[in-house]
């Protein structure tokens, strides 16, 4: 059975000659990892498409032990912003495990434009790290947790910045915390 879901690539990894494995955010089934067979030939297809960084749309085929990559196509050009959001999500995203409304959230806000890189990236640091249970989201000015899930990407932006100071503070606060 095939499952297309949208996906970041997070990190590959080299196996055999031609494959690579790739570890994949995706929409659908969370954090995995995705074997592509012979990828690394000149002739592959998934080979223009399959690079860290990028939020892609893969297709999947669930194996006996493993996932494997049969196609992927680009969604949209890679940004800085989704290169920062791959890298932040690969630090702390650990296991597999559904995590829709986070996915969903980091690929909108990797879609906001004329915004500040710095701002976004503490923004999506402080979405991640309340979603995972770690931070607290009142920091940013909402009521409770509830009205925090319910905001739009770009009402949580500006909610950052006008309490920039704070959400970076209680950002660092918590990171320093885990110890990362």
């Amino acid at each position: 059975e095939k499952h297309s879901t949208n996906a970041f690539v997070l990190a590959r990894y080299e196996q055999g000659e031609h494959d690579l494995v790739y570890k994949l955010f995706t929409d659908d089934f969370g954090l995995l990892m995705a074997r592509a067979t012979s990828i690394r030939k000149l002739e592959s297809k998934l080979r223009p498409h399959m690079h860290i960084g990028r939020e892609i749309r893969v297709t999947l085929v669930k194996g006996k032990e493993v996932w494997r990559l049969t196609g992927a196509e680009e969604v949209l050009p890679q940004t800085n912003t989704t290169s920062v959001a791959c890298k932040i999500i690969e630090r702390f995203i650990r296991g597999e495990g559904k995590a829709s409304h986070l996915f969903q959230r980091v690929s909108n806000i990797t879609k906001l434009h004329n915004t500040d890189i710095r701002l976004l990236q503490i923004l999506l640091y402080f979405v991640i790290l309340v979603d995972l249970g770690y931070a607290n989201a009142e920091v940013i000015g909402v009521k409770d947790v509830s009205e925090y899930k319910s905001m739009k990407c770009e009402d949580l932006y500006t909610h950052l910045v006008l309490s920039e100071q704070n959400v970076k503070k209680h950002v660092r606060a918590v990171l320093a915390e885990m110890q990362l």
